[in-house]
C-alpha cells in the first residue's frame, strides 16, 4: 500500500525479483536478459553472494566494435563491490544515499544480509508522496543545459565514446528528415546483446525526441515520464529551440533536501517518536499552508477534516463551507458512477489513485484538475485518512490542447497536416490489412492556382483554399481523411473501399464539387484540380510510399493536359 512520503520505506517499493547471473555468463547473454526483462541492471552472484553488478551505465565503457566482446564473461566488466541498502531504510534516507554514493542502483538487504531486491533512482521518483508533490519547481530550475548533440551520420562507436568521455547517459541525435532523436545507455545494452552495431548512430536513435517547455512543472514532467515510459525528455525554449534534457535523476536531485536532512538528523539525534512526530507536524503544517497545490484531508469515511488555503483559492469554497462534508460537493456531473467506483476500488486495493478529473468551483465554473489521492494508515495498517493533492490544469490543458492541434493541423484550413496525415494513414493501413480491404490515396493539386493570387491577391487565394478544404471534407465520410500538405496540395484518404472500379465515381464527385464557382469580394472564381491516385495494397503498403506514388500519378494527370484530369498510379509510367 502506498502512503505518504514520510511513512514509506525501501521495503515497500523494492523490486523483489532480482535479475541475476553467474560470473562466467557471457556478456551478450547477460545484456540480452536485461533487454528481455526491461531491467537496467543485473546482479552477478556466486555461491549465494553478490560479487558485482553490471548496469546500463557500465555498457558505455565497452568497445562495441570488438567482435569477441559478447563472448567474454561478465565478471570482466562488472562493478564491485555492490552497494547495499537496508530494507527498512526510509525513502528520504535512500534519496540522500543515491546522491552521496553517486550510484543508480542499490542491492536491498535485510539485517542478516539476505538479498531482498534491487532499488533504482527511478523507483524513488515514482514513489514520492505528498511532501514531494508540494515542493515542485519548474523544469527550467533543474534541467541540464549541458547536453551532447551529434549528427545522425556519426559512427556509432564515436558517439558512444563521446557519451562515455562526457559523462552523458543519453545523447540527442539530429537527422535531416526525422529531426531530433534520442540514444541512451539502454540502447547500448541492446547493441551488446545483439553483438552487432550499425555504422551510424542515426540508425539506432528513437524518433522523435519527446519534449516539453522549460516552464512546465516537475509535476508535469514526472507525469510525462510515467505515461511515455521514458527516462529522458527534451526541454524547449519559448521559440521551440532545444535547450537541454531533463531526466528522472534531475527530479530526484530536486527533492526537498532540507526536509530530508532534518528527517535524518531527527532520527539520529533522538529516539523519541513523539519528538520526531512533532518535527514532522510542524514541517507538514508549514508546507500545507504555503503550497500552490490544493490539499484536502478526509477521515476514513471520506468526511473532509481540513483543507489548505490553495484549496479555497482554486475552488472558491472556504474551509468552513466544506469541513464536515464529502468531496462530492465539488462534483461536476461530468463523470458517471463507474468512474467513481473505479476510483474507490483502486484506493481500497492499492491505497493510491491518480488521474485527471473535472470538478466544479463554488461559482459553478467547471475546471480540470490533476488529482493524487494517498491513503494514510496507522501502525496496524488500518486506514485513518485520505490525503488528496490537486493542481488546476484548466488553463494549461487548454494551451496544451491548442499546441497539440497546431502541431498536427494546417493553420489556414484547419485540416490535418503532413504529420497527422501520416499517423492516420498508418492507422488506416493497419485497419485495412486486418480486414483484408483496400484503401485509396488521392493527391490533388489545384490547376493554375498561382493565377488566382496574381489576379485577385493572396487573401482571395487563402479564401479559395479554405473553400476547397471545406468542399473536400464535405465530399467524404467521417472516417476518411482530408489533409493539406502545403500550398495548393491536398491529400484525401478513403478507407475501406470495395474495389478500384468505384474510385472514378468518387473522383468525379470531387471534381464536380470543386468546379462550382466561388465568390470573394464580388469576384467569381473557379478552380479545377489534377488528381493522382494510389491504392493499398496494390501500389504500396507504407504511408510514405502511397502518398509518393499518388503524387507521381498526379504529375501524369497534369501531363495529359486540360483540367480536372485524374490518373491511377502505374509502375510502368515511372
Amino acid at each position: 500500500m502506498k502512503r505518504m512520503y514520510t511513512e514509506l520505506t525501501v521495503k515497500e517499493i523494492v523490486h523483489a525479483d532480482i535479475l541475476g547471473c553467474a560470473p562466467a555468463t557471457p556478456l551478450a547473454d547477460a545484456a540480452r536478459r536485461m533487454v528481455e526483462n526491461h531491467c537496467s541492471s543485473i546482479l552477478i552472484e556466486a555461491d549465494g553472494k553478490a560479487v558485482g553488478i553490471w548496469t546500463e551505465q557500465d555498457a558505455l565503457a565497452l568497445d562495441i566494435t570488438d567482435g569477441t566482446l559478447g563472448r567474454s564473461p561478465i565478471s570482466e566488466f562488472m562493478s564491485a563491490p555492490v552497494k547495499t541498502l537496508l530494507v527498512d531504510t526510509a525513502i528520504g534516507e535512500a534519496a540522500l544515499r543515491f546522491r552521496e554514493e553517486g550510484v543508480r542502483h542499490f542491492l536491498v538487504v535485510d539485517a542478516a544480509g539476505g538479498h531482498r531486491g534491487i532499488i533504482s533512482q527511478s523507483d524513488i521518483v515514482i514513489n514520492q508522496g505528498i511532501e514531494y508533490f508540494i515542493s515542485l519547481r519548474e523544469v527550467k530550475s533543474v534541467f541540464n543545459r549541458r547536453h551532447l548533440t551529434v549528427p545522425g551520420a556519426t559512427p556509432t562507436r564515436d558517439a558512444i565514446r563521446e557519451m562515455r568521455q562526457g559523462g552523458f547517459d543519453a545523447i540527442v541525435v539530429t537527422h535531416a528528415e526525422r529531426g531530433y532523436g534520442m540514444f541512451t545507455e539502454r540502447d547500448v545494452v541492446r547493441l551488446v546483446s545483439s553483438s552487432t552495431a550499425p555504422a551510424a548512430i542515426g540508425e539506432l536513435a528513437s524518433y522523435p525526441l519527446i519534449t516539453l517547455p522549460a516552464n512546465a512543472s516537475l509535476f508535469y514532467a514526472r507525469k510525462h515520464f510515467l505515461q511515455k515510459q521514458i527516462r529522458h525528455l527534451g526541454v524547449t525554449g519559448d521559440a521551440g529551440e532545444l535547450l537541454g534534457l531533463v531526466t528522472f535523476a534531475d527530479i530526484l536531485a530536486n527533492i526537498e533536501h532540507e526536509y530530508v536532512h532534518h528527517l535524518r538528523e531527527a532520527l539520529r539525534e533522538s529516539k523519541s517518536a513523539l519528538e520526531i512526530s512533532h518535527r514532522h507536524l510542524r514541517l507538514a503544517a508549514k508546507a500545507f499552508d504555503s503550497t500552490f497545490e490544493g490539499i484536502v484531508v478526509t477521515n476514513a469515511d471520506n468526511i473532509i477534516e481540513s483543507v489548505n488555503p490553495a484549496f479555497t483559492r482554486i475552488t472558491g469554497y472556504s474551509a468552513q463551507e466544506v469541513i464536515g462534508k464529502t468531496p462530492a460537493i465539488l462534483a461536476s456531473g461530468r463523470h458517471d458512477g463507474a468512474f467513481y467506483r473505479e476510483m474507490h476500488e483502486t484506493l481500497a486495493n492499492t491505497g493510491f489513485w491518480q488521474g485527471e478529473i473535472c470538478n466544479r468551483r463554488r461559482n459553478g465554473e467547471i475546471y480540470v484538475e490533476w488529482l493524487t489521492i494517498n491513503a494514510v494508515a496507522d501502525h496496524s495498517g488500518k486506514i485513518t485518512n485520505y490525503v488528496a493533492v490537486f493542481s488546476d490544469f484548466t488553463s494549461r490543458k487548454a494551451v496544451e490542447d491548442q499546441i497539440r492541434f497546431l502541431a498536427q493541423h494546417d493553420a489556414l484550413t484547419r485540416l490535418p497536416n503532413r504529420t497527422l496525415l501520416r499517423e492516420r494513414l498508418l492507422r488506416a493501413i493497419l485497419h485495412a490489412r486486418r480486414n483484408n480491404r483496400k484503401l485509396a490515396v488521392f493527391f490533388l493539386d489545384l490547376d493554375d492556382f498561382k493565377q488566382v493570387n496574381d489576379s485577385f491577391g493572396h487573401p482571395a487565394g487563402d479564401h479559395l483554399l479554405k473553400v476547397v478544404a471545406q468542399r473536400l471534407a464535405d465530399c467524404v465520410r467521417a472516417e476518411d481523411t482530408v489533409a493539406r500538405l502545403g500550398g495548393d496540395e491536398f491529400v484525401v484518404v478513403l478507407e475501406e473501399i470495395a474495389s478500384a472500379e468505384g474510385v472514378p465515381a468518387i473522383v468525379s464527385k470531387l471534381i464536380d464539387t470543386l468546379s462550382q464557382p466561388m465568390v470573394f469580394e464580388g469576384h467569381e472564381m473557379r478552380v479545377s484540380a489534377s488528381i493522382g491516385i494510389s491504392l493499398y495494397p496494390d501500389d504500396g503498403e507504407e504511408p510514405d510510399i502511397l502518398v509518393r506514388n499518388a503524387d507521381k500519378a498526379m504529375y501524369q494527370a497534369k501531363e495529359k493536359g486540360g483540367s480536372n484530369a485524374f490518373h491511377f498510379f502505374a509502375a510502368e509510367d515511372i
